[in-house]
């Protein structure tokens, strides 16, 4: 017998031998089959509600972490508010001095018979004039750039939010309460009242 022919021969009688698997599987009836059905469909539930309330505490977690950024976002904007804040007051101050500067160099204009009998004064005074008119319009960009803007108040109502008055006047013709003058320009920054307007604030009738 070859070799073949043995081996197949030794595995036909383990077939023999072998016991029947499907005669040796207990028998489950249908009253054990539904109780673990029932077991299992309770187990599936039980996951189902963990899963949920797992669910639920992320994104509580998770709108309490988004609220925590936005406090932390708005204390570091209120940091650089307060530490810009005196810069921009200074800036705002040196270009009120600029601009008064530039009033009295107009103010200091040569006459025309100086203007043409004297060309080399009257071109060293227009080069200082424009170059202080060049370095007002810079400071103005600049401060348009970091978000300040003028406040306008001639002919208008006194607001005490964002004016204070100088001086009282008495002018016929004005309604009483209007800003008639402006003395010291005021500044807002963004939202905020940066530097409040000094003005003169019309108030008719007699003195007592």
């Amino acid at each position: 017998m070859s070799d073949k022919e043995a081996l197949i021969d030794t595995f036909q009688r383990y077939l023999e031998q072998a016991p029947d698997e499907e005669a040796a599987l207990p028998e489950v009836g249908m009253v054990r089959l539904f109780t673990e059905l029932a077991a299992l469909r309770t187990e599936v539930r039980g996951e189902s509600r963990q899963f949920s309330r797992t669910l639920e505490d992320y994104h509580r977690l998770l709108e309490l972490l988004e609220r925590e950024q936005k406090r932390y976002e708005g204390c570091l904007e209120e940091v650089e508010r307060r530490r810009l804040r005196p810069l921009l007051l200074e800036l705002v101050d040196l270009r009120e001095r600029l601009a008064v500067g530039l009033d009295a160099l107009e103010t200091l204009r040569p006459g025309w018979l100086v203007r043409i009998l004297c060309k080399r004064r009257r071109l060293r005074y227009e080069a200082v004039r424009e170059g202080q008119r060049l370095t007002l319009a810079r400071f103005d960009q600049l401060l348009a750039s970091s978000g300040l803007t003028p406040l306008e108040v001639v002919g208008r109502p006194f607001d005490p939010g964002v004016m204070r008055a100088a001086e009282i006047v008495r002018m016929p013709g004005v309604g009483e309460g209007e800003v008639v003058a402006e003395i010291r320009r005021g500044w807002r920054w963004g939202d905020e009242v940066l530097r409040l307007a000094e003005v003169k604030v019309n108030k008719p009738g007699k003195e007592k």
